[in-house]
């Protein structure tokens, strides 16, 4: 016979023993109250020998010791409520010796008897001590809920834009150097030769807070002369432009293009058609 069969027998062995005593506990408990319905010869023995066995049988069980601290209260009040009934029970048969009281006191004792055949909570107690301990949640346990919870909902929002998600999670988040923004658009500009990202305040009606380029550089590993941030044209504060890249180099205008720019805005409706150069030194320092 394998060594598992063994084990698995004498758990059985083991429980029905256990059993047959709980159940010989009850018929005694029943029994004491019923004859000190009649006599207070045994009334106080059994009340003392109730006692040490509810004491002992809670204290003593290694499976009661074992179970989680939360547990322990439901455990010992489900264990000892039969021994306290008892006890209560017997103490009265001591004190009121009426025929109103043995009558009550019978009552209880068919009740009692009964109940705990049935009920049985010595084996209920050891089932309780057995159940999955309890979750106790804790503040790493909510964080990583709200983590959770802020993927999830940047996934829902943005479930094919790498980019967005990214920033979500590591500039958007609380405390972030861009709290309470978000990615809108993504494009590469000047010949591909830099990245603008649109980026929006979340709350409508709340500007795009101030950005530190020098905390968005070690966010993004990015020197700091490559990024830029610009106010979108002909948008207000809530919307903003993040520019990735170098700059586009300064190319200087010819003078053509440059009093053909402030003759179209400082004279309105007239055709620049020649250019003279005149020196108005002499003018200027007679």
């Amino acid at each position: 016979m394998p060594l598992r069969t063994y084990i698995q027998t004498t758990r059985r062995a083991g429980s029905a023993a256990i059993s047959g005593v709980g159940r010989l506990a009850t018929l005694a408990g029943g029994s004491a109250m019923t004859a000190g319905l009649f006599t207070d010869a045994g009334t106080l023995p059994a009340i003392l020998t109730t006692i040490a066995a509810g004491l002992g049988g809670a204290f003593l069980s290694p499976r009661f010791q074992l179970a989680h601290p939360l547990k322990k209260p439901i455990v010992f009040t489900i264990y000892l409520a039969p021994h306290t009934l008892l006890v209560s029970n017997l103490v009265t048969e001591l004190v009121w010796d009426a025929t109103e009281g043995r009558l009550v006191q019978g009552g209880v004792a068919v009740l009692w008897t009964a109940g705990v055949w049935w009920l049985r909570p010595g084996q209920l107690a050891k089932r309780v001590a057995k159940w999955p301990e309890p979750v106790v949640e804790t503040d790493d346990t909510e964080g990583d809920q709200d983590a959770t919870g802020a993927e999830v909902e940047v996934a829902v929002e943005l479930p094919d834009d790498p980019a967005g998600r990214w920033w979500a999670l590591n500039a958007a988040k609380k405390d972030g150097v861009a709290e309470g923004t978000r990615v809108i658009a993504v494009r590469a500009i000047e010949d591909r030769r830099r990245v603008a990202v649109a980026l929006a305040a979340i709350e409508k009606g709340e500007p795009v807070p101030d950005i530190k380029i020098k905390r968005l550089s070690a966010l993004m590993n990015v020197p700091e002369q490559l990024l830029e941030i610009e106010p979108i044209p002909g948008h207000g504060a809530g919307v903003a432009m993040l520019l990735i890249g170098p700059k586009p180099e300064a190319v200087p205008a010819a003078d053509e293009d440059v009093w053909t720019e402030i003759g179209r805005s400082a004279l309105p409706g007239v055709t620049l058609t020649e250019i003279n150069e005149y020196d108005m030194s002499k003018e200027l320092n007679p």
